[in-house]
């Protein structure tokens, strides 16, 4: 095994799982981690679909998501949630249909249902948690009919709700306020940035394009949400305000975080995928060997995909990565740059 490889996956993985925690605690998660960094927006739905798969590294960080979904799911944007998994390829399709089963059995949040999957007899076993570890003496029978492996899980009850005056968890703050919506969405996108087409906000935060056109047009009729095109009284086809452009004046929301600047919205979906793309391709202990060649064009395929969100913010120039590097750069430069990035999030 290549041992600076092995290094690279190694500094990668704790660098995401201290991510995954100081975003889980600001939201009320029970633990010992600093609190997101201000100006860094939390996405919830991004973040719980990296959790299905990255913090099956990390047993007590599951534990503690899982036990503060029993009491805030319903925060939980589940269309937003569906479109993020399906195209960003984020999330472990078994482990979350099995916390949405769990939920629906387990607590009084039963829109949940359109995830859940009823488990099957004949599902193949695999271990929930990776890593290795002790051995299961008593597995949990819940998740052992989904075919995940693990012990018995019972949840503690220490979580609490995100607090809303913590910029980065803006999205609940406003989802309390106004409803599980994709408007939440629409008013984060545009605070962090220019005027922007219905087309690119709808890119960057997961849903459809018809669906926040619609929108759009009417939050136009707030005042707060205003447009480089004046919006006319007559009815309008959807594809009319196509070509519009919309923002928003952050004073208009700075009653939200009490003056302070309204946090970035991120890309975090896309970044989330290539973190765990990057550790799934690169050989873990006791894993079959690679060659770096093979893991270097695995990686160019996985920045390539998600390189267009990426470069929506400031995550792409800050991993330096040149287009045209040859694969021993690039697979030098992620090894260096990678890790050190993530930590600074």
């Amino acid at each position: 095994m290549d041992t600076s490889l092995l290094n690279f996956r190694s500094r990668t993985l704790e660098a995401i799982l201290d991510l995954l925690w100081r975003q889980w605690c600001s939201l009320g998660v029970a633990g010992h981690s600093e609190p997101a960094v201000e100006n860094g927006l939390i996405d919830p739905e991004a973040l719980l679909l990296a959790t299905t798969s990255l913090g099956r590294h990390e047993p007590r960080l599951f534990d503690e998501m899982l036990d503060w979904l029993s009491r805030y799911g319903s925060l939980i944007n589940l269309q937003r949630l569906k479109n993020l998994h399906r195209n960003n390829r984020l999330g472990d399709e078994r482990v979350l249909t099995c916390i949405a089963d769990w939920l629906v059995t387990n607590t009084t949040q039963q829109s949940w249902k359109s995830l859940a999957k009823a488990a099957k007899s004949d599902t193949p076993v695999q271990t929930l948690f990776l890593g290795g570890g002790t051995a299961i003496r008593h597995p949990d029978p819940f998740f052992l009919a989904h075919g995940l492996e693990r012990s018995s899980f019972q949840p503690r009850g220490m979580s609490r709700a995100p607090d809303p005056t913590l910029p980065p968890n803006l999205t609940f703050t406003l989802r309390a306020l106004i409803g599980v919506s994709a408007r939440v969405e629409i008013i984060l996108c545009l605070a962090g940035g220019g005027a922007t087409h219905a087309s690119e906000i709808a890119r960057m935060t997961g849903y459809a394009p018809r669906t926040l056109q619609a929108l759009l047009q009417e939050m136009l009729l707030s005042g707060h949400i205003l447009s480089q095109e004046p919006a006319t009284n007559r009815p309008a086809k959807v594809r009319k305000g196509a070509n519009r452009r919309y923002y928003l004046q952050s004073c208009d929301w700075a009653f939200l975080t009490k003056g302070r600047p309204l946090p970035q919205w991120k890309p975090w979906a896309a970044f989330f995928s290539l973190v765990r793309e990057t550790v799934d391709i690169v050989p873990g202990p006791g894993e079959k060997d690679k060659h770096p060649a093979v893991i270097s064009s695995k990686l160019r395929e996985s920045l390539a995909t998600h390189g267009q969100a990426l470069a929506s913010s400031d995550l792409l120039p800050t991993l330096a990565v040149r287009p045209e590097a040859s694969g021993e750069e690039l697979l030098q430069t992620l090894t260096h740059r990678l890790p050190t990035v993530i930590a600074a999030l």
